[in-house]
C-alpha cells in the first residue's frame, strides 16, 4: 500500500511538472519569443559570416562564405611554433615593404604577405608595447637582434607587470605563477572565427538573457492573471509540490531556450567559418592576460558565463513575480541587469570594488580577460571572472528557496 502511494504521488507530481512546463509553451507570447530567439541565432550567425574579410593576391576585398576559409588558409602558412627565426622574418618583410611604399602599402602587398602574419604582428607589437598603447611603428625600429630574443622580452615584461599589477607579496607571486603556466614557443594556427564569434556570443548571449527573463516572469504571475490562484493553493499539492514543480520548469525553461540558441548559432557560424586556432592560445591575441587558455577554452568559457548570468536573470525574475504577483517588473529585470548596469558599472568600477563583481561581467569577459584584476582575503587570491562565475552560481541557487516560500505563504495570516 505504501508503494502504490509513493508511485501515485510521483506521478501526480511528473503530472504537475508537464502542466507547469505546458503553460510556458502554450502562451502565444511565449512561443513567438522563444522562435524569435532561435530565428535571432542565425540572423547572428550571418552577421558573424558576413564580418570576415579577405584580401586575395590582386588586392580585392572578399566577404561572404568562403571568405573566412580562405582567410584560414592564407594565415596557416604559420602553423606551427612561433620560433624566433619566425619572427625575425616577419619584422623584417615588414620593414621592407614599409621602405618600399612610404605612401602606404598597397592592398595587393597586403593581400600577398601582410595579412598572412597580421596575427603574429600585432602579438610581436603587444609584447614588445607590454602595457602601453598599441603603436605599430616599433615594428619598424626593431633590429633583427630585437625580434629573435622576442621571448626574453616577453618574460622580462611579464615580472614587470606581476610587480605592478600586484599590490601584496602574494597577489605577484600569484600573478607569477598564472604567467609561468604559458609554454612557449607558442603555437599558432589561424583563429579569425574565434576572434569573430566573440562579439556575437556575448551580444546574443544578452539578448536569450533577457528573452528568458520575460519568460521567467510569467511563471509565478500565471494563476494571478488568470484569477486561478485560489484554485492553485486550495490543492493538495498547492503550496508544496507545485510550487518547487513552478521554480524546475524555470531553470529547465532557461537551459533548454540558452543552450539551444547557443547550439544554432555556433553550428551555423563554425559549420561555415571553421574550427582553425581552437588550441591555439589565447596570449596570441592578449599576451599578458592571465587567463591562461586556448581560444576552444575561451569560447566554452563565454558559453557557460552567458549560461549563469540567464539562470540568474530567470531566478530573480521569478523571485519579483512571485512576491508582486506580475510579471511587469519582473521581466524587466534582465533588461536592467545587463544593458543598463554595465553604463553604471564604468563610472563607478575605478571607485568601489563592488562594480567590478556586477553580474554584467559574465556578459563582458572579452574585455575582463584582459584586465590583471586580482582580489585577496587573507592570504587566499583569486580572479575577477571565476569570483563572479561562482557568486552568480550560488545566487541562482539561493534564490530559488526565497521564491519558494514567497508564493507558497500567499494568503497564509502571519503568526
Amino acid at each position: 500500500m505504501c508503494f502504490c502511494s509513493i508511485m501515485v504521488r510521483k506521478r501526480v507530481i511528473k503530472m504537475m511538472f508537464r502542466c507547469e512546463w505546458k503553460k510556458i509553451l502554450s502562451k502565444k507570447i511565449n512561443r513567438i519569443m522563444i522562435c524569435a530567439a532561435a530565428v535571432l541565432a542565425v540572423v547572428f550567425s550571418c552577421f558573424a559570416i558576413g564580418s570576415v574579410r579577405y584580401v586575395d593576391k590582386n588586392g580585392a576585398l572578399h566577404t561572404g562564405i568562403a571568405a573566412a576559409r580562405k582567410l584560414s588558409a592564407d594565415r596557416n602558412r604559420w602553423e606551427g611554433d612561433l620560433t624566433a627565426e619566425k619572427f625575425a622574418e616577419i619584422v623584417k618583410s615588414k620593414q621592407k615593404l614599409a621602405k618600399k611604399n612610404p605612401q602606404g602599402i598597397p592592398d595587393d602587398a597586403y593581400g600577398k604577405m601582410i595579412q598572412s602574419y597580421g596575427d603574429i604582428e600585432s602579438f610581436v607589437i603587444n609584447v614588445v608595447l607590454n602595457d602601453a598603447e598599441y603603436n605599430e611603428n616599433v615594428l619598424y625600429q626593431m633590429t633583427e637582434k630585437q625580434s629573435k630574443e622576442l621571448y626574453a622580452t616577453y618574460k622580462e615584461n611579464m615580472q614587470k607587470m606581476a610587480g605592478e599589477y600586484g599590490e601584496t607579496p602574494e597577489q605577484v607571486e600569484f600573478l607569477k605563477k598564472q604567467y609561468r603556466k604559458i609554454k612557449m614557443p607558442l603555437s599558432y594556427q589561424a583563429k579569425d572565427s574565434w576572434d569573430t564569434m566573440e562579439t556575437y556570443v556575448e551580444t546574443y548571449g544578452i539578448v536569450l538573457a533577457v528573452i528568458i527573463g520575460f519568460l521567467a516572469s510569467g511563471i509565478f504571475a500565471e494563476e494571478f492573471r488568470t484569477k486561478a490562484d485560489s484554485v492553485f493553493f486550495a490543492a493538495k499539492y498547492g503550496r508544496s509540490k507545485a510550487v518547487k514543480n513552478k521554480a524546475a520548469a524555470g531553470m529547465l525553461m532557461t537551459t533548454a531556450v540558452y543552450w539551444g540558441g547557443m547550439a544554432i548559432l555556433t553550428l551555423v557560424s563554425l559549420g561555415v567559418m571553421g574550427v582553425s586556432g581552437f588550441r591555439t592560445l589565447y596570449q596570441i591575441d592578449q599576451p599578458y592576460s592571465m587567463y591562461v587558455m586556448t581560444y576552444g577554452q575561451y569560447y566554452l568559457l563565454m558559453l557557460v558565463c552567458g549560461y549563469i548570468a540567464s539562470l540568474f536573470a530567470a531566478s530573480l525574475s521569478m523571485l519579483v513575480s512571485a512576491k508582486m504577483h506580475s510579471r511587469n517588473i519582473a521581466a524587466g529585470i534582465p533588461f536592467f541587469l545587463y544593458c543598463l548596469m554595465p553604463f553604471i558599472g564604468r563610472m563607478f568600477s575605478s571607485v568601489t570594488v563592488v562594480f567590478r563583481l556586477v553580474p554584467d561581467v559574465l556578459f563582458n569577459i572579452m574585455a575582463n580577460v584582459k584586465n590583471l584584476t586580482v582580489f585577496q582575503i587573507g592570504s587566499i587570491v583569486f580572479r575577477q571572472i571565476p569570483a563572479v562565475m561562482l557568486l552568480y552560481t550560488v545566487l541562482s541557487v539561493l534564490l530559488l528557496p526565497l521564491v519558494y516560500r514567497s508564493y507558497c505563504r500567499y494568503g497564509l495570516r502571519p503568526r
